[in-house]
């Protein structure tokens, strides 16, 4: 019973860890310019990616919005800007409005930044 438990916790957090872990490791990275913070974003974004081949529509936003933030933070702007789109409208479609929220703003402050 115990190992089911802790199974089922699992399952509930499907991702969401890698998705707000890599966040904060990449505004941490734009913060400090320390690559070591852009290293775990990028493992974060990797664990993600296994996620949404399983579960797209619980994690395909997630992905997206990460990855729109590593093009970001890469100075890859039009491709980080395709990313963010992408990422709002599927976090709407799959009717993940907090997390479509999350999206919006984070566009925002990317364009913000770009003027």
């Amino acid at each position: 019973q115990e190992v089911e438990k802790t199974m089922l916790r699992r399952l509930i957090y499907y991702g969401m860890v890698d998705f707000y872990d890599g966040l904060v490791f990449l505004a941490m990275a734009r913060k400090t310019n320390d690559i070591k913070w852009a290293l775990k974003a990028g493992k974060a974004l990797s664990k993600l990616e296994s996620f949404a081949q399983n579960g797209k529509a619980n994690c395909e936003h997630k992905l997206l919005l990460l990855q729109a933030e590593m093009k970001s933070f890469l100075g890859e702007n039009d491709d980080a800007f395709g990313k963010y789109e992408s990422a709002i409208a599927v976090a709407g479609e799959n009717g993940f409005i907090h997390e479509q929220a999350i999206a919006n703003e984070r566009t925002g402050d990317f364009f913000r930044k770009k003027r």
